[in-house]
């Protein structure tokens, strides 16, 4: 039994350092609106590309928090949004159709032939304004965190498990009203 553990221990730790990681995530403000930005890295391996190749809707969900940063206390969570960034197939036209949602609302839908397109379409975010902040104080400072959630994947080749990157935090920002 303690050989069977080490080898599934062995087999998760290996499965996250070769995950998906969100790099370069950084907020800006526009009056009370917060715009992220980030780009994904490692998230395009063989079953996703053979997944899109088949003509399955393939993609990626972002997670993302607005929290209030505490100097002395965790940081308070202020609201929760999911991106969802969902790619489709046509091999009859050769094109990718990429959907984009916030919160089940659409976004964008546009239509890449490129590989190359198609993977900065799903992979990257660019002063998207995700969160709003009503009443905001020039004391308070903001931050995001953010993680990918992939499609479910499996470990030692049987085993399904739930694949997503660490949290990773933005810089912090000052709204002014």
């Amino acid at each position: 039994m303690g050989v069977i553990r080490a080898l599934l221990l062995v087999g998760l730790a290996a499965a996250a350092a070769r995950g998906p990681a969100i790099r370069d995530l950084a907020i800006a403000r526009s009056g009370v609106q917060i715009l992220i930005s980030f780009q994904l890295v490692g998230g395009f391996d063989r079953e996703l590309s053979a997944r899109l190749d088949s003509g399955l809707p393939t993609g990626f969900v972002y997670d993302l928090e607005l929290l209030r940063d505490r100097k002395r206390w965790s940081d308070a969570l202020l609201e929760r949004s999911r991106i969802e960034v969902v790619a489709m197939y046509n091999a009859v036209t050769g094109e990718y159709l990429v959907n984009t949602k916030q919160d089940g609302r659409l976004l964008s839908s546009r239509t890449v032939r490129e590989r190359r397109e198609l993977e900065a379409a799903m992979t990257r975010l660019q002063a998207q304004p995700v969160f709003t902040v009503d009443r905001p104080s020039p004391e308070e400072r903001y931050l995001v965190r953010a993680r990918v959630e992939l499609a479910p994947g499996e470990v030692l080749g049987f085993i399904p498990v739930r694949r997503t990157s660490s949290w990773v935090e933005s810089n912090k920002v000052r709204i002014r009203g």
